[in-house]
């Protein structure tokens, strides 16, 4: 931490530069030799600015008579034909004649193409003065360039520029390149007094020409602050570059940006005016410079301590290290004290600051490892509910196609149970798609009033003695929505899901559809139910949210449904909200999509050829209990079917047995699906084999990468037994006819 020493107070320093102020003679004085001074200096600025004006005007119609000799030239025929050759020897007389340099022919690009003063044939370069040949293209006008030594060392000299318009197409840019000194003859002939200086310079600042010469080609650096505090003209005090003392008055030509500066020594200026001015200041030269001293050293007393104390702020600001030596002065030393403790807070918030970083960095990568390691997790749950989800399936369908009507009951009960399952992990496996946004849709027009009449098809089973009724609005039936259809069926199969199991026995449950108005369409699902007090009311959206139940939770599940609607509906721009009077009273829940118009009318589809007579088909998993049952749903569907339990038993089987169609499972021992799918296709049993992934993993990264492992169908466990049925038989169809 600083430490600042206390000293004088400002105050007393004040006060001792007060006391010493100057004497009301000496204002008086001061007053009537500056309105003197003032006055003189005023004149001489208006004669150097009226001058300067002049001037100005008279090298502007040197340039634009430069101008008119372009414009002139740009009118023969020779350059209008484009014959460039037959242009040179023209434009070579007059260059010669009216003492240029040359003169330059460009295209539309700025290229040379024609210089006067070299040979034809000879290859020009880029321009000297690039930035006004860029100019010159850009605004199509008359430009004049900044003075440069040329290549070939001639001295330096100025570019004026014509673009050549041909039916509002640039065709050329004819440059005259002119010394230097041809302005400065301009400047010879308007006769200045010997004792006044004239500098004309460029855009850029650079000398054009001076009366008088000087090794340096720019202004002086007083001249070059008048001329920096912009506008066309003006005037003021400046120093020459041979440092005398002088008053300037400079004028900006608007067409070319140069500058016509004349500069009246202060000596010419105050020729005659000494001698009064030396009778009034000699009386007064003891008490002014007692009195300019004094208030001299005072301020400096003052001003540097605040000059120190402005460089310590300038520090802090930075971020660097504050340094104050002793300012003896009290007051300002406090304000020293307090940038010292402002540095100290500083360097503490900043070591904060680091330490806060850090603590998020590391959490930051602490949750990216954890939400990584809970979708790793996530995913291999879910294959791995699947794989025993799979057989099971196979088997109730393979025990309904035997007919046994004995085990009806106890066959409907694990097929409900199992479709219980199969749903909760497919929305434990939706919820971190949509946590993660990796959930993928598939937007296509869809028709409402289908979609709710399919939904309320696939609940009877589950309503019991429950009263369901479908309703739907006569100005409803037009009503379309682009959407997932088979998201958007997910959305009301949840929502009668959660009626259903809130609703009781011989309770009613009501779906409806009716138009929303303004663009809008609504699903609304009525039920007769336990009702939701308003703190439920308030949270049945949130994720594992559950109403309060009893010990034996009677009424199941994660907590996920609900969260997975309002997730899907907010994906199709739309809201869900629940409406309960209370316990007791029933619940309401309102879908809300925005519509869109009817899609036309698609073209009746032909029908496909379908395969016919025995085919061979190959399955393969390591989990014997899904294979057995998939190889015999195939077996009575009519295939031969061969089945291996090991990626190896499958290839050697390729030996004897050539499939058609091959099923494989993707998480195998020693080999992975795609692996084996590679092999198989390599292999000359199985290189026209078309290939069905059966898997666990069900995601649209793992759809589209059993795409690319050659995969023609991709199947997620539990398939239902038409599903398999119908990928096989596609991949033992005979090919489209060519061209059909």
């Amino acid at each position: 931490m600083i430490r600042v020493p206390h000293g004088r107070t400002l105050r007393f320093r004040l006060f001792m530069l007060a006391a010493s102020g100057l004497v009301p003679l000496a204002l008086v004085a001061v007053v009537v030799i500056g309105s003197l001074i003032r006055d003189r200096t005023l004149e001489a600025q208006s004669a150097a600015l009226d001058v300067s004006r002049a001037l100005a005007t008279a090298v502007d119609a040197e340039l634009r008579s430069i101008g008119s000799i372009l414009q002139s030239l740009a009118q023969t025929g020779h350059l209008a034909s484009g014959r460039l050759d037959d242009f040179r020897p023209v434009a070579a007389r007059v260059a010669e004649g009216q003492g240029w340099r040359s003169l330059l022919v460009a295209d539309g690009t700025g290229r040379i193409l024609m210089n006067s003063a070299q040979p034809s044939g000879t290859p020009d370069p880029q321009p000297v003065d690039v930035e006004s040949m860029r100019r010159a293209i850009e605004t199509r006008m008359v430009t004049v360039g900044r003075v440069a030594e040329g290549r070939q060392k001639q001295g330096p000299a100025f570019a004026v520029r014509l673009p050549v318009i041909r039916d509002g197409q640039l065709i050329y840019v004819v440059s005259a390149v002119i010394p230097a000194e041809r302005i400065l003859a301009v400047v010879a002939r308007q006769r200045v007094p010997e004792g006044w200086v004239v500098a004309i310079f460029d855009q850029a600042g650079n000398r054009v020409a001076r009366s008088r010469e000087h090794a340096v080609a720019r202004p002086s650096p007083t001249l070059q602050a008048l001329l920096d505090r912009g506008g066309s003209e003006g005037a003021g005090p400046t120093t020459t570059l041979e440092g005398v003392p002088s008053q300037t008055g400079f004028t900006r030509l608007q067409a070319s940006g140069w500058v016509v500066a004349i500069g009246i020594s202060q000596r010419e200026a105050d020729r005659g005016f000494y001698a009064v001015l030396a009778a009034v200041a000699g009386g007064l030269a003891a008490s002014l410079a007692l009195s300019a001293f004094l208030a001299w050293y005072f301020t400096r007393q003052v001003t540097e301590p605040i000059d120190q104390l402005k460089a310590a702020a300038g520090a802090l600001g930075r971020g660097e290290e504050v340094r104050l030596p002793p300012l003896g002065i009290s007051e300002l030393q406090d304000v020293a004290a307090a940038l010292a403790h402002a540095a100290d807070d500083r360097d503490r918030a900043a070591r904060e600051r680091e330490d806060l970083l850090a603590r998020v960095t590391d959490a930051l990568r602490l949750a990216e490892e954890a939400a990584r390691s809970k979708d790793e997790f996530l995913a291999m749950l879910g294959h791995e509910l699947r794989n025993p989800l799979a057989p099971i399936a196979t088997a109730l369908h393979l025990m309904a196609r035997k007919g046994d009507a004995s085990t009806r009951i106890e066959r409907e009960v694990v097929e409900r149970q199992l479709g219980h399952m199969t749903r909760l992990v497919d929305d434990l496996l939706d919820v971190s798609r949509i946590t993660s946004k990796r959930l993928a849709m598939r937007f296509e027009p869809v028709r409402l009033a289908d979609l709710v009449e399919h939904a309320a098809q696939g609940i009877p089973a589950l309503l019991g003695d429950r009263l369901f009724r479908v309703h739907v609005d006569d100005d409803a039936r037009g009503l379309w929505v682009s959407g997932d259809q088979d998201r958007l069926g997910q959305v009301l199969n949840n929502l009668l899901g959660n009626a259903i199991k809130f609703t009781p026995a011989e309770a009613p449950i009501e779906l409806a559809l009716r138009s929303g108005g303004e663009g809008f369409a609504e699903i609304v699902l009525t039920d007769g139910g336990v009702g939701m007090p308003p703190e439920v009311r308030e949270h049945v959206f949130d994720l594992f949210y559950q109403a309060p139940q009893g010990a034996d939770r009677s009424r199941g599940g994660l907590g996920l449904g609900l969260a997975i609607v309002r997730s899907l509906v907010e994906m199709h721009g739309g809201s869900v909200r629940a409406e309960s009077e209370g316990t007791g009273h029933g619940s309401r829940f309102i879908v809300r999509l925005p519509t869109m118009a009817a899609p036309p009318a698609p073209e009746p589809a032909r029908e496909s050829p379908h395969a016919t007579g025995m085919g061979r088909v190959l399955v393969v998993d390591d989990n014997q209990d899904a294979a057995d049952t998939a190889a015999a749903l195939l077996e009575i569907a009519g295939y031969e079917v061969k089945v291996a339990y090991h990626p190896q038993e499958a290839l050697a089987l390729l030996e004897s047995f050539h499939p058609q169609v091959a099923v494989l499972d993707i998480g195998l021992p020693g080999m992975s699906g795609y692996e084996l799918a590679g092999q198989v296709r390599a292999h000359p049993g199985g290189a026209q084999c078309y290939l069905v992934a059966l898997t666990g993993y069900g995601t649209q990264a793992d759809a589209a990468r059993a795409t690319a492992a050659g995969f023609a169908a991709h199947l997620v466990k539990p398939a239902g037994p038409d599903a398999l049925l119908e990928a096989v038989a596609r991949g033992l169809a005979p090919a489209p006819p060519a061209g059909g």
